[in-house]
C-alpha cells in the first residue's frame, strides 16, 4: 500500500506539469522594406511598441513595403512627408525622398505616431572645397556641389576631359551647383533625368533624385 501511494503520488506530479499551457512567443518587431529606384533597396527592424526608430540610410525612396499583417507603421520623410503602411501593403512615397525616422505598433496597441522632428540631424553637410577654376583653357578638373534638403549636401570633383565619372553618394538631389566659369557639365539621375550645368550656375533637379554620373567638358 506504501509502494502504491508513493507512485499515485508521483504520477499525479507528472500529470500536472505536463498539463500546464506552454508559453506563447510573440512577435514584437516587424521588418520593413524601402524600396528606391533601379532595384536598391534595404530592409530594417523596427519595434511594435510605437517607438521611434532613426533611419541612417540615405537612399531616396519611392515605396516602403511590409509583408507582416495586423501592424501599422508610419515614416518621416527628409522633407517632412508622412508615409503610412498598414498590414501587408506597399506605399509610394511622393515625391521619392530618404526616409528619417519611423515607428509601428500592433493594431490596437497605445504607440504613438511619429512627427518631424526638428532635432533629428539631417545627413551631415559636407563643406564644399575651392574648386579648380579653367583659365585660359588650363585646369584640369571641377568641383561640383550636390544639395538636398534640410541643407544637406556633399561635393565632388569631375574631369574636364568629358570623362563619365560615377557619383556614390545616394543623397535624393534637389539642385546642382557649380561655381566655375567656362565649363559644362551634364548629370544623370536614377530616374533618368538629365541636369546640364553651365559656367557659373544652380540648376533644380526634378524630381528630386540619387545622381548616378557626371560628365564636365571646358567651355
Amino acid at each position: 500500500m506504501h509502494f502504491l501511494s508513493e507512485s499515485t503520488v508521483l504520477f499525479t506530479l507528472a500529470s500536472s506539469i505536463f498539463a500546464a499551457p506552454l508559453a506563447v512567443r510573440t512577435q514584437n518587431e516587424v521588418q520593413i522594406t524601402f524600396l528606391g529606384a533601379a532595384d536598391a533597396q534595404f530592409t530594417e527592424s523596427f519595434p511594435t511598441d510605437g517607438s521611434t526608430v532613426a533611419i541612417s540610410n540615405p537612399l531616396s525612396i519611392s515605396h516602403i513595403a511590409s509583408s507582416t499583417a495586423g501592424v501599422t507603421c508610419t515614416f518621416i520623410g527628409i522633407d517632412h512627408s508622412s508615409t503610412t503602411v498598414s498590414g501587408v501593403a506597399t506605399v509610394d512615397v511622393g515625391p521619392p525622398q530618404t526616409q528619417t525616422q519611423g515607428s509601428c505598433t500592433a493594431d490596437g496597441g497605445s504607440g504613438s505616431t511619429p512627427t518631424p522632428d526638428p532635432s533629428t540631424p539631417a545627413p551631415a553637410p559636407v563643406e564644399p572645397s575651392t574648386p579648380s577654376t579653367p583659365s585660359g583653357g588650363q585646369g584640369s578638373a571641377v568641383t561640383i556641389t550636390f544639395q538636398g534638403a534640410a541643407d544637406a549636401q556633399f561635393s565632388q570633383s569631375f574631369p574636364l576631359d568629358g570623362t563619365s565619372t560615377a557619383i556614390t553618394n545616394p543623397l535624393s538631389i534637389s539642385h546642382i551647383v557649380s561655381s566655375t566659369g567656362n565649363v559644362r557639365c551634364t548629370f544623370n539621375g536614377i530616374d533618368h533625368s538629365v541636369t546640364t550645368v553651365s559656367g557659373v550656375q544652380t540648376v533644380d533637379v526634378g524630381p528630386p533624385q540619387t545622381q548616378v554620373n557626371g560628365a564636365c567638358t571646358a567651355a
